[in-house]
C-alpha cells in the first residue's frame, strides 16, 4: 500500500466521523435565532402579562430581557411606556426616540405612528437641566449621575428623569465641585458651578462620587401613566391598605386632562361688537303707518294705509359698534385627553346698548400641551343699539306685483321713534370660533378643583333676518377637567 493511498483512507474516515459533528453544530446554529425569537416572544407577553397585574418594575425587566433577544421596534415601544409608568419620563422618551427610528427603518409605520405619539406626548413632561460652569479650564470634565456630560450639553437643557441627581464636576490641577439637583416632571432647572479653585501645591483633587441614589420602589400603582401605555392610576400596593404611588407629588406639575369626565369651562369677557343689522324688530314702530299701492273697487289706483302693529313693521339701522360685556359657559364630556365634546352659551349686555344671548354644540381639541381649539354651532337672538333711518312695512301677497316686493320702504316721522335704539336681531344663528391658552395648571386630575385657567378669544359670526353682526370677545376663565 502506498502512502498517497494511506492518506487518502485517512482523510475519507476523518470526513465520515466529523461529518454528523458538523451537521449538529450547522442545526444548533439554524435553531438558535429561532430559541432566540421564541424566548423574546415569552418574555414580551410575560411582562404584558405582569403589566396588567400592576407589577410594574417585573414587567420592566421583562421588556428588557426580551428586547435583549430580538432588538425590536415594538418590544421597544413597550419597554418605554414601561418606564414611563415608573416615572423614569427621561428614559422613556429616549427609548420611543429609538424605537420610532427603528419601526422606519423596518417599514412597520403601526409602530412608527405608535413611538411618535407617545414621544410627542411624553417630550413636554421632560424634566431639563442645565449646567453652567463660570470660566471652565482646560481639560473640564462634568459627571452626571455617574456617566460623562457630553461638552456639547453645557449651556444646555438635558432630559432627565424626574428625582435626584449628583453633579461633579473635574479639571486637571483644579479643585472637584460636587452638586446635586432635584426635579419634578416638566420642570427646567440650571446648576451654576462657581469658578474651580486651583489646587495649591501637594495638593491632591478630591475624587467624585456621582453614583445616583437607588430609586425609590414603584408600587404597583402606575405612575405617570399616559395615553398609549394601558394605564390606569390606582392598583394595589403589596399591602392591604392602598396608598399613594411614592413618586406622584414629586413627579406631577399639572392636571391630567382624563377622558371619560364631565369638563365644565366658565368665564368672563369683554370685546367688541360691529352690527350690520339692516333691519331688525322695535317696539317703538307699533304706534306708526305706513302705505302700500293697491286698486279700488273700480280697478284704479290707489293707497293703503297700514298699521305697523302686530310686528308687520322692522326698523332700518345704520351699521353700529358695540361693547359686549359677559360670560360663558361650556358644558361637556372629555371623550379623549383633548377632545372634549359639549354645549357652550354666550351672553352679553351691551354697554352701548342691547344685547346678545346664543348657545348650541361645541367642541374644544387640544392641539398643543397649552393651546386649545374648537368652534360652536349656535341660535339665538338679541338686540343692538343703533341709529334708526327708517322702516319697511309687510304687503298683503295679492299687492306683492303691485308694489314690487312684499315689503315697503317709508320713512319715519313720528315723534314717538327715538332717532337712536336698541333694535333686534330676532333669531340669529352663526358659527363661534376658540383660541385658547392655558395661563397656569391646578390641581392633582384627581380633585374637583383640578384645572386651567384660560385666557380665551371667541370670534363669532351672526347671521340675522335683517344683517350680520360679528363679535370678537376675549377673557379669562377656568376649566375643570
Amino acid at each position: 500500500m502506498t502512502r498517497s493511498t494511506s492518506t487518502a483512507r485517512f482523510a475519507r474516515a476523518l470526513r465520515l466521523r466529523l461529518l454528523p459533528l458538523f451537521a449538529v453544530a450547522l442545526a444548533a446554529g439554524l435553531a438558535a435565532p429561532s430559541a432566540s425569537a421564541a424566548d423574546a416572544d415569552a418574555l414580551l407577553k410575560e411582562g404584558k402579562k405582569l403589566l396588567g397585574e400592576k407589577k410594574i418594575d417585573e414587567a420592566c425587566d421583562k421588556f428588557a430581557e426580551s428586547y435583549k433577544l430580538s432588538q425590536s421596534a415594538g418590544t421597544l415601544i413597550e419597554l418605554g411606556l414601561c418606564h414611563e409608568r415608573q416615572g423614569k419620563i427621561a428614559t422613556a422618551w429616549s427609548e420611543l426616540l429609538d424605537a420610532e427610528a427603528d419601526a422606519r427603518k423596518a417599514a412597520r409605520g403601526d409602530w412608527e405612528g405608535r413611538a411618535k405619539q407617545n414621544s410627542r406626548r411624553l417630550e413636554p413632561k421632560l424634566p431639563r437641566l442645565t449646567v453652567k460652569v463660570a470660566s471652565p479650564p482646560e481639560g473640564l470634565e462634568i459627571m452626571l449621575d455617574g456617566a460623562k456630560l457630553d461638552p456639547g450639553a453645557l449651556g444646555k437643557g438635558k432630559p432627565v428623569d424626574p428625582g435626584e441627581h449628583k453633579i461633579g464636576v473635574t479639571a486637571p490641577g483644579h479643585q472637584t465641585w460636587e452638586g446635586a439637583a432635584k426635579l419634578k416632571q416638566g420642570e427646567r432647572r440650571t446648576v451654576n458651578v462657581p469658578a474651580l479653585a486651583p489646587l495649591a501645591a501637594g495638593e491632591t483633587a478630591k475624587p467624585v462620587d456621582t453614583t445616583p441614589p437607588p430609586p425609590p420602589p414603584t408600587s404597583n400603582a402606575d405612575v405617570g401613566a399616559g395615553a398609549g401605555a394601558g394605564a390606569s392610576t390606582g392598583g394595589a400596593t403589596g399591602t392591604d391598605k392602598p396608598t399613594k404611588p411614592p413618586e406622584e407629588e414629586e413627579a406631577y406639575t399639572g392636571p391630567r386632562h382624563r377622558a371619560k369626565r364631565v369638563v365644565v369651562d366658565v368665564g368672563a369677557f369683554g370685546g367688541v361688537q360691529i352690527g350690520m343689522l339692516g333691519s331688525g324688530s322695535l317696539s317703538a314702530l307699533s304706534g306708526v303707518n305706513y302705505e302700500y299701492r293697491v286698486k279700488d273697487a273700480t280697478g284704479q289706483d290707489a293707497v293703503l294705509l297700514e298699521n305697523c302693529q302686530g310686528g308687520k313693521c322692522k326698523a332700518l339701522v345704520d351699521p353700529a359698534i358695540g361693547v359686549p360685556v359677559g360670560g360663558q359657559i361650556f358644558v361637556g364630556y372629555a371623550i379623549s385627553e383633548n377632545f372634549h365634546f359639549g354645549a357652550r352659551i354666550f351672553g352679553s349686555y351691551l354697554v352701548t346698548g342691547g344685547y346678545m344671548f346664543l348657545g348650541g354644540p361645541s367642541i374644544s381639541v387640544q392641539v398643543k400641551p397649552k393651546l386649545w381649539v374648537g368652534g360652536t354651532l349656535f341660535a339665538g337672538f338679541g338686540a343692538q343699539k343703533g341709529t334708526i333711518t327708517g322702516g319697511k312695512g309687510e304687503v298683503p301677497s295679492e299687492w306683492e306685483e303691485l308694489n314690487g316686493s312684499d315689503e315697503v320702504r317709508f320713512v319715519i316721522e313720528s315723534a314717538s321713534v327715538p332717532k337712536e335704539a336698541p333694535v333686534g336681531t330676532d333669531f340669529s344663528f352663526g358659527l363661534a370660533g376658540e383660541i385658547s391658552y392655558a395661563l397656569a395648571e391646578f390641581g392633582n386630575g384627581k380633585s374637583a378643583g383640578s384645572g386651567s385657567l384660560l385666557l380665551s378669544v371667541w370670534p363669532q359670526a351672526i347671521k340675522t333676518w335683517g344683517g350680520f353682526a360679528f363679535v370678537v370677545p376675549a377673557g379669562i376663565g377656568y376649566r375643570f377637567h
